[in-house]
């Protein structure tokens, strides 16, 4: 439709307002409630026009658009009313916001006008908070705070408080900022148009800025980083080059990513500082007579090589699912064409394996079915074993808006987690005893008719012998085992298996089966850090498939993976079980590989990393080549982990900062950071997305994928071989064009169209596909799915008994990542959580003494830890819950088990037996 705005003509779609033209035609006008991502407010009045033939002023943030519509933002009612509020608006605010002091930009919002009017209210600033303060003398009660907080976030921790000239932005009981719910995702820093909430440091003047995607979890975040003119950056040698660029303390959100849609949580909006830590490390070292010295690239790379190609055929390697999936590639390639060995792996050995091994075994494909808009979409969500409000905050967002919209939640965890405040159900199970959970309520399904049997007879296959599988499984003994209710462990079964009434109706079954109302199952690592994790995976998967919930929309099975490119890194080949793509060592994919590589790959499965570490003992590894991984603070029993490292011959580290397998190495290497390369992530929704340079390494460091090509020639010139000239690559581009060739569910992409179409899900096998939603629409990677029976094993490796008598059960926290080695680099998140908290009931600590904030020692057969005691009915009676964080040189995996499932060979991180006891204060 065509419109007049000022004279100007502007054709607009249907649904746009009068403002959207005025934007696009680029005439100034005040619009200080408007956020440009979401949807008006009308509460400023700033931004109201004249309309020839209609009454009134109206505000053109709510107008719609009309076909022949004659708007004038320059009529003098119009320029009169406008003034007069601005003016008022001008009188409750300090000069600072004036004068371009507050955030960004965001000064020029107001025109500058001499007040009339005195201000009514003085307020302190509050300052409570880590990374923003909020000054209420800069407010001018616009309301998009509270908005992007409770409408966008779903937090509500902020809001309008009081009445008439009362009125003020404030939280819960009109404490502090800290005193509230509040998370620090900064949504309501980033929407605030005048600097009342506003970053505690604040750069003059930003020189650019650059979208990329977060370094952190597996949601994959598109965040914007600001980069301005700052001190030099980690000079730790008169060798290196200063560099006096910097990013800002905050990020921004970019509303365009598909997989955020311009949302951030803590770590993503005010996290990446760590770049900037002062202990990076950023010259190349080599370990002299017990000491460090640093020296060039040529010394340092030539040293590395000699001693990798000593130990050829005793070799393994880890790579990092931080790196990107162009790092990853060339580190499987370097591993499987120069050292020729499969022994190459990643952190996924130690989260998901379980999930990826039985999703190949089940379906043929080891990735989540779903995306995230089939969360907002689902009727039912089951959430088992995760607590995405602190691993994956943005997905716990989308998971409150589905209940906002009606849909069910179903929080299936032995730990109460924030989820539990929004479920409609709440399995508490005991650990370990997820296999007799889910089997009885696959047994519900079937009992009560409500299972997908078109779907069963036409896609699957071995449904007779698992249903055979499942007689012990009653109710009653389910409910025995779990110490779960019955009716519970039925009515989750009912309400996942039919969705359809939903909230309306708060029994099960609803419509047939051929009405496709989806359900989503989601799970964490509390199923698969288990000496039972494969099965517990299994269990999960049977219950899906018995349902029939998968291959449409709302409905899907997701595992949440945890690193930012896990999903990307085993994508790439950093697996010892298969090739890029999940390929087979099977001959026709082999010679694939071999015309593409000038070699063929070795035929034989390679070791994972705990079997790596384990021959450390044994001499089956006698080096390693570690790269951005951390595997003295993140494998289980820290303590038989480092005597095994310790026996290495020789070990190269390459990472960014020193840390605590790169003390013991003999070659350290120092990398580009996130921000610092250009490369892909892939995150959990099988999305494949763009990282970008926005400053140049600091000192001497470079990114992953060069640091490997160049060692990787080096070693193949002192084996003899050819075939050093396979990493003669240009860039990333160039690298992600090989691994696309090779790996059919990515034929399609490349860094240039990521750019042009930003990012896309794979299987995206051709330039012309437009990328898959989900999978299983109509058929499996396999043919048919799989039934493959669960089998009930032990519970735990460890259970308490009379000198351990607590179960010890570990996670991650909101604040940190893992084990803090980015993170703890952090000041503002380091404020948020600086010391290791223990979880304990309130009937254990009464036993034992304990208060919160009392000094506590936890023991097992291991080793032992010190931190605080948290009095808390989140966890069970007889439980403890310790995050894996690592501060004041106590660590999760001092305690835990190293006993691991015989299948994925991840080891039970989730179970190990603990006693406590009271230290002095």
């Amino acid at each position: 439709m065509k419109l007049a705005i000022d004279g100007r003509t502007i054709e607009l779609a249907e649904g746009a307002s009068v403002l959207d033209g005025v934007n696009r035609l680029g005439i100034a006008l005040p619009q200080l409630c408007k956020d440009p991502d979401r949807s008006p407010l009308g509460a400023c009045r700033t931004c109201l026009v004249h309309v020839e033939g209609q009454r009134g002023l109206p505000a053109s943030c709510h107008l719609p658009a009309r076909e022949g519509m004659v708007v004038s933002t320059e009529h003098p009612d119009a320029v009169r009313v406008r003034k007069a509020v601005l003016d008022l608006t001008r009188s409750m605010l300090p000069p600072h916001v004036f004068a371009g002091e507050s955030s960004e930009g965001r000064s020029s919002l107001l025109p500058t006008i001499e007040p009339r009017w005195a201000p009514l209210h003085r307020f302190e600033v509050d300052a409570s908070k880590s990374f923003f303060v909020l000054d209420r003398e800069a407010c001018i009660l616009c309301g998009r705070c509270a908005v992007a907080c409770d409408d966008v976030q779903q937090i509500g921790a902020i809001a309008l408080l009081g009445r008439g000239h009362a009125t003020k932005v404030g939280v819960f009981g009109d404490g502090t900022m800290a005193s509230s719910v509040c998370t620090s995702c900064g949504q309501c820093v980033a929407t605030c148009p005048t600097g009342a909430l506003r970053p505690k440091e604040t750069p003059a003047e930003i020189a650019r800025h650059v979208e990329t995607t977060c370094p952190y979890c597996g949601v994959g975040c598109g965040i914007s980083l600001s980069v301005f003119a700052g001190e030099s950056r980690g000079g730790r040698s008169p060798l290196l080059p200063a560099i006096n660029q910097r990013l800002s303390v905050m990020a921004d959100d970019v509303p365009s990513n598909k997989s955020s849609l311009g949302m951030l949580c803590v770590k993503g909006r005010f996290g990446t500082g760590f770049i900037h830590a002062r202990d990076r490390i950023t010259s190349p070292m080599i370990r002299r007579d017990g000491h460090w010295v640093e020296v060039g690239w040529d010394e340092a790379l030539d040293a590395a090589a000699e001693g990798l190609a000593k130990h050829r055929g005793r070799f393994g390697a880890l790579a990092s699912a931080k790196a990107t999936n162009e790092d990853g590639y060339v580190i499987q390639k370097f591993c499987r064409v120069v050292m020729r060995t499969n022994d190459v792996d990643h952190c996924t050995r130690l989260c998901h394996s379980p999930s990826v091994e039985a999703m190949l075994a089940s379906m043929g494909s080891g990735a989540t079915s779903n995306s995230y808009q089939d969360y907002e979409e689902s009727r039912c969500l089951m959430v088992v074993g995760a607590d995405a409000s602190a691993n994956h905050p943005v997905i716990a967002i989308r998971f409150r808006r589905a209940v906002s919209r009606g849909a069910r939640l179903i929080v299936v965890n032995p730990k109460r987690v924030e989820l539990c405040d929004q479920a409609d159900l709440w399995i508490q199970q005991r650990p370990g005893t997820d296999v007799p959970l889910f089997n009885a309520m696959a047994r519900v399904i079937l009992d009560e008719g409500l299972a997908a049997r078109e779907f069963i007879e036409n896609r699957t296959e071995g449904f007779a012998a698992w249903h055979e599988s499942l007689a012990p499984f009653t109710l009653d003994y389910a409910a025995r085992v779990t110490g779960v209710p019955a009716r519970d462990i039925a009515q989750a079964a009912r309400w996942y298996a039919r969705p359809a009434g939903s909230r309306g109706s708060r029994e099960g079954g609803g419509a047939p089966f051929s009405q496709k109302l989806g359900s989503c199952l989601i799970w964490g690592m509390g199923i698969t850090q288990h000496v039972n994790g494969i099965h517990n995976a299994h269990a999960l998967l049977n219950f899906s498939l018995v349902a029939g919930q998968m291959g449409f929309p709302g409905s899907g099975i997701s595992p949440l993976r945890g690193q930012n490119n896990v999903q990307g890194c085993g994508d790439a080949g950093c697996i010892p079980t298969n090739l890029p793509g999940y390929q087979h060592y099977v001959p026709e994919t082999l010679a694939k590989f071999e015309s593409a590589w000038g070699t063929r790959p070795p035929e034989r499965m390679g070791r994972v990393v705990t079997e790596m570490v384990e021959g450390c003992l044994s001499g089956e590894t006698r080096a390693m080549y570690v790269v951005g991984e951390n595997p003295l603070l993140s494998e289980p029993d820290l303590h038989h982990a480092e005597k095994a490292i310790g026996q290495l011959d020789f070990l190269v580290v390459q990472d960014l900062f020193l840390h605590e397998t790169a003390e013991r190495a003999h070659v350290f290497l120092p990398a580009a950071a996130f921000a610092e390369k250009e490369g892909t992530f892939t995150n959990s929704e099988r999305r494949v997305q763009r990282v970008r340079l926005a400053l140049p390494p600091p000192g001497l460091a470079k990114p992953d994928w060069w640091i490997t090509s160049e060692l990787a020639k080096r070693v193949a010139a002192r084996l003899g071989t050819k075939v050093g000239q396979q990493f003669d690559y240009t860039g990333p581009a160039q690298i992600f064009d090989e691994m696309a060739r090779l790996t059919p569910f990515l034929g399609g992409l490349s860094h240039a169209r990521l750019d042009r179409e930003g990012g896309l899900q794979w299987p995206c096998p051709t330039v012309e596909h437009p990328g898959t939603r989900y999978l299983y629409a109509e058929s499996f990677p396999l043919g048919r799915a799989r039934f493959i029976p669960a089998l009930e094993t032990v519970e735990a490796a460890e259970l308490p008994d009379r000198d351990f008598p607590f179960v010890l059960n570990t996670g991650r926290l909101l604040y940190h990542w893992h084990g803090g080695t980015l993170t703890r680099r952090v000041q503002g998140l380091l404020e948020l959580a600086p010391r290791l908290e223990v979880a304990i009931h309130p009937s254990d600590a009464r036993r034992l003494g304990l208060d919160t904030g009392s000094r506590v020692r936890l023991a097992s057969r291991r080793g032992e830890l010190d931190g605080y005691a948290r009095v808390t009915e989140a966890v069970r009676a007889g439980a403890v819950f310790v995050p894996f964080v690592k501060l004041e040189e106590s660590a999760a995996n001092f305690l835990t088990n190293s006993a691991s499932d015989p299948v994925s060979k991840i080891p039970e991180y989730k179970v190990c037996a603990v006693r406590i006891e009271r230290l002095g204060d």
